[in-house]
């Protein structure tokens, strides 16, 4: 055998591996898109199912305690039975209230961070635990998705109001309400960090963090609007344009279905001027350039 042939037996090989490497990518990538199609199917059918278990639970169990008080014979064990529904709409009282709904995908975030936080430093089982990763997204996306198809679960993360008792009318000087540029001027990053932990049920706050539910906060102040690389964007956000300014964000905390009608967030915003204020000075701070002074001359 000359050079010529043995170059060309060199040759054929290689381009039979490049040929050969090629198709396996396409199998591997045809195979994971059908594999996370069927996890997010799996997760939406659990939810759907769980869901409709909740509110057939939530019926009998009027029935039930209606029938109660009437009821001699086999008493004992409608008692049990009523005891038993109380137990199961406690553990699905996710579907109860947009409160439960916050805390139970806070919990679906923490299980997340858990198994990714496995993978990283895991030499065994890894495709188990990648397995396991996507299911848990899929987990999170298919809950979403619930909790938006209920108009009256919106997510409001501000603190429930409790009923004061009424007490006799005492003269008080009021403070005088400080404007949004005047609260801002004196934010506090550490109030603002307490009041974006229910941010984290949704997106990340870190540098190099994924989007989850919802895009990445990290670099958000000045960022353009519906920008971050691997997130899909609702329509009435997409179209809006510009940048993130410290005056959009504050038009957006304070409310995302008016700032952008028709948009995906679950969010009801922040009531409070202060805690606008607090929350902006916390994103501006999770960046790797911080505006000076919150962006205030």
């Amino acid at each position: 055998m000359n050079l010529n042939q043995i170059i060309k037996v060199i040759f054929a090989g290689i381009f039979t591996f490049i040929v050969i490497g090629s198709l396996s990518s396409i199998s591997n990538s045809i195979f994971i898109e059908k594999v996370l199609v069927n996890l997010s199917s799996i997760s939406s059918t659990k939810f759907n199912n769980l869901k409709e278990e909740f509110f057939i639970t939530q019926s009998e169990l009027k029935q039930n305690q209606k029938s109660l008080s009437h009821t001699v014979v086999g008493r004992k064990e409608l008692v049990e039975e009523i005891n038993k529904q109380e137990s199961r709409l406690n553990e699905l009282s996710y579907f109860s209230s947009a409160e439960d709904a916050a805390k139970y995908l806070i919990k679906l975030n923490d299980e997340l961070e858990i198994i990714e936080g496995s993978l990283s430093h895991s030499i065994l089982k890894r495709e188990e635990l990648i397995e396991k990763i996507e299911q848990k997204k899929a987990d999170i996306l298919s809950f979403q998705e619930i909790v938006l198809s209920n108009k009256n679960m919106i997510i409001d993360i501000n603190p429930i109001e409790k009923e004061i008792p009424k007490v006799e009318k005492i003269s008080v000087v009021e403070k005088p309400k400080l404007s949004f540029e005047e609260e801002l001027a004196i934010a506090s990053i550490d109030a603002g960090l307490k009041l974006s932990k229910k941010c984290t049920a949704c997106h990340s706050l870190k540098s190099g963090g994924p989007n989850r539910v919802g895009p990445t906060l990290w670099n958000i102040v000045n960022a353009p609007k519906a920008k971050i690389d691997g997130f899909s964007y609702s329509e009435a956000l997409s179209s809006i344009g510009g940048t993130w300014t410290i005056q959009d964000l504050n038009l957006w905390l304070k409310s995302p279905k008016k700032y952008a009608p028709g948009n995906a967030m679950s969010f009801a915003g922040f009531r409070k001027t202060k805690d606008r204020a607090n929350m902006i000075a916390f994103l501006n701070s999770i960046s790797d350039e911080p505006i000076q002074n919150n962006g205030l001359n």
